[in-house]
């Protein structure tokens, strides 16, 4: 998400020679292992877990923090792995993002059409203010310690990135 925009930007002319299957296909592939080895994971850890009561999620969905609070067991270590995968999975991804912004603005400030820089600066902007809101959200709902979980705050956050950044795409 990050790399494309960096490209298609700062090395304009030379897009469709740097963005071959041997560049984006690693790509794929790392985002796909990275993201089933996190439903692995917490898969694994989720059905340890005991669940004594009620069997009925308040939720939009069925997700981990949700699943948590109903379970009967010491969720310690569920929450422990939470914080640390999406920790993790945030730090680097919002370090790339920085990253290639970092470079885009270089690009951007090197133009020499203000009407290009404008345009450029338009579409970056919009694109930055949706990954903002995602991240934002996501950092929201999983790296907080669970003794903050609010079920209607996190039914109205939920909605934002499951539903109001998806819309967003094809205006941005």
């Amino acid at each position: 998400m990050a790399y494309d925009p960096y490209v298609a930007i700062y090395k304009a002319l030379l897009y469709t020679v740097s963005m071959t299957p041997r560049v984006y296909v690693p790509l794929i592939i790392a985002s796909y292992v990275g993201g089933i080895l996190h439903a692995v994971v917490h898969t694994g850890a989720t059905s340890s877990l005991s669940f004594c009561g009620s069997n009925e999620i308040r939720h939009i969905f069925c997700d981990i923090p949700p699943l948590l609070t109903i379970s009967c067991s010491d969720t310690r270590i569920n929450e422990l792995l939470l914080f640390l995968f999406v920790s993790s999975i945030e730090v680097v991804t919002i370090l790339i993002v920085l990253i290639s912004y970092g470079f885009i603005l270089l690009a951007i400030l090197r133009m020499r059409s203000a009407e290009g820089r404008r345009k450029v600066f338009s579409s970056c902007g919009s694109h930055l203010a949706r990954v903002s809101i995602y991240y934002g959200t996501i950092l929201f709902m999983y790296v907080r310690p669970s003794s903050s979980y609010a079920l209607e705050q996190d039914m109205v956050v939920s909605i934002f990135y499951t539903t109001v950044i998806p819309v967003l795409n094809p205006i941005i």
